[in-house]
C-alpha cells in the first residue's frame, strides 16, 4: 500500500509540476535545506530542529537530472522535498493500513480506509508539495501503530519504538507534539481506571520520551548544545503574529476543517471561500465525513467496552482532535499542515464504523459500510486531484515570470510592494536573492509582515512602519512598484488580512496606506497587474 500511495503520489508531483500547491511554505525553506545538506552554516529553524538536516541529505541522493523537467531552475530542491515527502505520504498510508487492519480483521476494509486517508484533501496536498508537515506526520503514524501493537502485544520493543518515534516527529515539526502526548496521555488515563499499574506505565513512557528527545538532539547536533525546554517550547511558538484569538479565527475554523477532506484549499480569505458554492459544498462534504466519525468514537466509549480495545482508539482519537484544534485555532486554523493531524481522527473513526461485525446482519451492514468508504475514498481523491490539476505547470512558468519582473523592474533599482502570501513572492526570494534575506528585506515590502512579527500590532502602527519602509526608498530614488492593495478589489484587500489581524484593524491599515500613495504608470505581467507608486502629494517645487 505505502510503494503504491507513493508512486501515485511521485507521479502527480512530476505531472502537475506546480510544489507550492496550496502553500509556498516549503520553497522557502528550500535554500536552508540545501546548504544544511551541503554542509554550509545555515540557520536553525526551533521548530523543526532536524527536518532541513535531513531533508538536506536525502535530498542529495536523488539526481539532479531526473527533475529538470519543464522549465529548469537554477536549483531543484525544492523538487527533492516534493519527492521525499511523496515517499513518506505513501509511508503514511501504509501505517493507516495497519492501524486499520489491527482493528477491523479485514484486507479490504484496512485497503478502503487507506485509500481514504490517501486521497483526504490535505494529506494529498502535504504529500505532493514542498512543505515541512509530512516527516513528522508519518513518525507521528509510527507512534501511533506501535503504541497500540503494544497494547495488544505488549512488550519493551513496541513500547520504546513508540516514544522514540514521536520524539523524531518533534523533532521535525514541533507542532505534532502537544495534541499527540494529549492522545496517548488520554489513552494512559483510561486504561488507568483498570488497573494503577498504567500510571507507572504512562509516566515511563513520558519520560522515555524526554530522555530520546534529548539523545537524538545531542547525536544530531552535538556542538548546539540545545536544551529539552527549547525544543517542547521553541522561540517561534510566541513569536509570530498570527498567534493568538481573535473572533475571525472561528470561520478560519470551520474552513480548515471543512477543507481537510474535500476540496484542500488553503482559505486565505474567508468571506470569499464562504461565498464560494464549489467550496461551501466541499466544506459541507468535509464536516459531514468528520461528524459521522466523531459520531463513531462517541459511540464506541458509551458502549459498552469490549476485548477489542475500541474504546481506546475512540479516545485517542477525540483527544487528538479536541487539542489538536485548540493549537490550530491559536496558531493559524485554516493552515492544512496544522489541520492534517488533528484532522486525522477520521481515520479511527472510519475504523470504527468498519469494524468486524457478527452474524449475517452485521456482515451485511460491515460490508456496506465498507463498500461506501472504498468508493467515497476513490471519487474524493479523484475530485481532489482534478481541483489540483488546475493549478499544473505552475513551476516551470513561475521561473519565467520571475525573469519577467526582474528585466521590468530590476532589483537594484525597484522596490516591490506585495501582500505577503503570493506564491511568486516566495519564487523572487528563490531566483532573485539566492539566500540573501537581508538585502532582500530591504528591496521589498510583505505588507502582512508588519503582522506576523509583532503580535497584537493595530493598524496604525503597521500602517506607520510600510510608509517609512516606502518613503526611504523614495528618499534613496528607488521605483516603488506594487502588486496588491492598488491592483485589488476593496473588500478583498481587507479580506485578505483577516488570517493574521482583525478585520476592523485591517480596514484602517488598508485605508492609511491607499490614502499615503497615488497610482503612476501600470503594467501588465505574468504574474497580473502591477502599478508604480507614488507619494500622494507630489514634492514640493523650490
Amino acid at each position: 500500500m505505502a510503494v503504491l500511495v507513493a508512486g501515485a503520489y511521485i507521479s502527480l508531483v512530476v505531472g502537475i509540476d506546480n510544489t507550492n500547491l496550496g502553500t509556498s511554505n516549503g520553497l522557502w525553506k528550500a535554500p536552508v535545506v540545501f546548504a544544511w545538506g551541503h554542509g554550509a552554516t545555515a540557520p536553525l529553524d526551533t521548530g523543526g530542529i532536524l527536518f532541513a538536516d535531513a531533508y538536506g541529505h536525502l535530498a542529495r541522493l536523488i539526481p539532479d537530472s531526473l527533475l529538470r523537467y519543464g522549465t529548469p531552475a537554477p536549483d531543484v530542491t525544492f523538487r527533492k522535498m516534493a519527492i521525499l515527502n511523496a515517499i513518506f505520504g505513501g509511508l503514511a498510508s501504509g501505517l493507516v493500513f495497519l492501524l486499520a487492519l489491527r482493528f477491523t480483521g479485514s484486507l479490504f476494509a484496512a485497503a478502503a480506509i487507506s485509500l481514504m486517508h490517501a486521497g483526504a484533501g490535505f494529506v494529498l496536498l502535504n504529500s505532493i508539495n514542498s512543505e515541512d508537515i509530512i516527516p513528522a506526520y508519518v513518525c507521528f503514524l509510527g507512534a501511533t501503530v506501535c503504541f497500540f501493537e503494544f497494547l495488544h502485544f505488549g512488550g519493551l520493543r513496541l513500547f520504546a519504538v513508540s516514544a522514540f518515534l514521536l520524539a523524531l516527529a518533534t523533532l521535525f515539526h514541533w507542532t505534532v507534539m502537544a495534541p499527540a502526548l494529549a492522545a496517548f496521555g488520554a489513552v494512559f488515563a483510561l486504561l488507568l481506571l483498570k488497573r494503577k499499574r498504567y500510571f507507572w506505565a504512562g509516566a515511563a513512557w513520558l519520560f522515555l520520551f524526554l530522555v530520546l528527545l534529548k539523545v537524538l538532539v545531542f547525536l544530531a547536533l552535538p556542538r548546539l548544545h540545545i536544551s529539552v525546554w527549547t525544543v517542547l517550547y521553541p522561540t517561534k511558538a510566541n513569536a509570530g503574529g498570527w498567534v493568538g484569538l481573535f473572533g475571525e479565527k472561528a470561520w478560519y475554523f470551520l474552513a480548515g476543517i471543512g477543507n481537510y477532506f474535500s476540496g484542500a484549499s488553503n482559505i486565505g480569505n474567508y468571506r470569499a471561500a464562504f461565498a464560494s458554492k464549489s467550496i461551501f459544498h466541499s466544506m459541507l462534504l468535509s464536516w459531514a465525513v468528520l461528524s459521522a466519525a466523531l459520531a463513531s468514537c462517541f459511540l464506541a466509549i458509551v458502549r459498552r467496552p469490549g476485548k477489542s480495545g475500541r474504546e481506546l482508539l475512540a479516545v485517542f482519537a477525540i483527544a487528538l482532535f479536541v487539542v489538536g484544534e485548540a493549537g490550530a485555532v491559536y496558531s493559524q486554523p485554516s493552515d492544512p499542515q496544522m489541520q492534517i493531524e488533528p484532522m486525522f481522527a477520521i481515520v479511527p473513526g472510519a475504523i470504527l464504523l468498519a469494524r468486524r461485525r457478527t452474524g449475517a446482519t452485521g456482515l451485511f451492514w460491515q460490508r456496506s459500510i465498507v463498500g461506501t468508504l472504498a468508493v467515497a475514498a476513490i471519487a474524493n481523491g479523484a475530485w481532489n486531484v482534478h481541483l489540483m490539476r488546475a493549478d499544473s505547470g505552475q513551476d516551470s512558468k513561475a521561473v519565467a515570470a520571475i525573469e519577467e519582473m526582474n528585466r521590468l523592474f530590476p532589483k537594484d533599482r525597484t522596490m516591490i510592494v506585495f501582500q505577503g502570501f503570493e506564491g511568486w513572492v516566495t519564487w523572487q526570494y528563490e531566483l532573485l536573492w539566492q539566500d540573501h534575506f537581508d538585502e532582500y528585506l530591504q528591496r521589498t515590502v510583505d505588507l502582512a509582515r508588519p503582522f506576523t512579527m509583532n503580535r497584537g500590532i493595530g493598524g496604525p502602527t503597521a500602517a506607520a512602519m510600510v510608509t517609512k519602509h516606502i518613503d526611504a526608498a523614495f528618499a534613496k530614488g528607488l521605483r516603488v512598484v506594487a502588486a496588491s492593495f492598488w491592483t485589488m478589489p476593496p473588500e478583498e484587500e481587507v479580506g485578505s488580512f483577516t488570517t493574521v489581524t482583525h478585520e476592523a484593524d485591517a480596514r484602517l491599515y488598508v485605508s492609511i496606506l491607499k490614502k499615503e500613495y497615488r497610482i503612476g504608470k501600470q503594467w501588465d505581467t505574468k504574474l497580473g497587474p502591477f502599478v508604480e507608486l507614488l507619494p500622494a502629494k507630489p514634492p514640493s517645487q523650490p
